[in-house]
């Protein structure tokens, strides 16, 4: 018998028992779609929301319940973007799918996956009642929109998404023994391959497809969209009317502050001048506290632009993603299709890069917060300008003991 020379080329893979063969980088992306998007949103991503993170931390805002919901969500929004761009960027430049390793990383890397986005969804929409409730029930919201009450939320929803997503780590993937073929000759039959997948025709495969999917879905798009319309309406309407309602009363009182002032001023000498006087001390009161509650309700109002804005992005990035689910569900790996799906996956994971750019225009907070944070790493970068100011106030305090 002549020995036979084996080349890399004369191999073929042939898998025994599975419908599917082993998932590979060309699976999942287009190469028409460039790769460069990914590692710019993935560091545009992780850049605002650790600086969101560290603005919600402050003492002004972390008192908030909306912003203690806020802060959690750009931890979360970094786990989102860490396991999905960060697996497709594994993918596009290193040929590594990181499910195919082994039954443990397929197991894993899922889990987190899927728990992170419904969590993410979840937080989102807890924010959006919370302000509904705030606004609508003032007076359950003394108990609901509180900071012991938004940490136990938070608890809450993170062991739900785990509940959701716990049988990821029980029963997906599955090995399964290929055969080496060389010139219609086995020539090897003890490997193995990790599938990261639902075995087929199982009662887990069974439940994976469709079941399971159409849960994700709900879980990560349908139910948040439905809670986000709801408060958003019930917010503005009651906006809408307490503003109107502020602006009749700030011109009756205004109205009535001039006609007592007018009056005061024609009787000051008299009998009747003194009661004159008094009624207008009252209508001066009355208007500074109209203009105290003016300003409450501004800041209510730059919390309700911050939480509008979240939703419209989260609508307008995962929405079409959404739609074209349901539409060809099942099909996303199909080559006409791949460039399509490419585009919608990095939409939606834009909706977790971009919330820090919308908090800077919708949130004065935000920004005078990002503005302190500046200016205080400058004093401390700076120990010139800190030293020149003690000496300055030195040199204050001393000309003021001479006088």
């Amino acid at each position: 018998m002549t020995e036979t020379v084996i080349t890399q080329n004369e191999f073929i893979k042939s898998y025994i028992h599975s419908p599917y063969p082993l998932e590979t980088y060309e699976d999942y992306l287009d190469p028409k779609f460039p790769s460069y998007v990914t590692v710019l949103l993935l560091i545009i991503g992780l850049f605002g929301n650790s600086l969101s993170a560290l603005v919600f931390n402050k003492k002004p805002l972390k008192k908030n319940s909306t912003f203690i919901y806020l802060r959690v969500l750009c931890y979360v929004d970094i786990l989102v973007l860490f396991f999905g761009l960060g697996d497709i960027i594994l993918i596009t430049y290193f040929k590594f799918v990181i499910r195919n390793q082994s039954i443990i990383m397929c197991r894993m890397h899922t889990f987190l996956t899927y728990w992170s986005t419904h969590l993410s969804s979840f937080i989102i929409a807890s924010v959006s009642v919370d302000r509904a409730i705030a606004t609508n029930f003032i007076g359950f919201a003394k108990f609901y929109c509180t900071q012991k009450t938004a940490h136990k939320i938070i608890i809450s929803l993170g062991f739900l998404s785990a509940l959701i997503n716990m049988h990821t780590l029980f029963f997906l993937g599955y090995h399964e023994n290929y055969f080496l073929y060389f010139n219609s000759t086995v020539f090897v039959t003890n490997k193995t391959a990790c599938y990261c997948a639902s075995l087929y025709g199982t009662n887990y495969d069974k439940f994976m497809n469709p079941y399971f999917q159409w849960l994700d879905l709900i879980f990560y798009a349908i139910l948040p969209f439905i809670i986000m319309f709801l408060c958003t309406f019930f917010i503005l309407r009651v906006i809408f009317m307490s503003n109107k309602r502020m602006e009749s009363k700030l011109s009756r009182n205004s109205f009535a502050f001039l006609r007592a002032n007018e009056a005061t001023q024609t009787n000051t000498e008299g009998e009747n001048a003194q009661p004159k006087t008094s009624l207008s001390t009252r209508f001066k009161k009355s208007f500074i506290r109209q203009n105290t509650k003016s300003n409450r309700f501004n800041k209510t109002l730059h919390l309700t632009y911050t939480l509008v804005s979240i939703n419209a992005l989260f609508i307008c990035l995962v929405g079409p993603l959404a739609v074209v689910l349901i539409t060809i569900k099942g099909k996303e790996k199909v080559t006409e299709n791949k460039l399509l799906f490419n585009i919608l996956y990095i939409l939606a994971y834009s909706n977790h890069s971009f919330n820090f750019i919308f908090y800077g225009l919708s949130s004065p907070p935000y920004r005078i917060a990002i503005k302190n944070l500046i200016h205080s790493k400058g004093r401390t970068s700076n120990p010139s300008w800190n030293t020149s100011q003690c000496y300055r106030s030195k040199s204050i305090r001393t000309n003021k003991s001479d006088k």
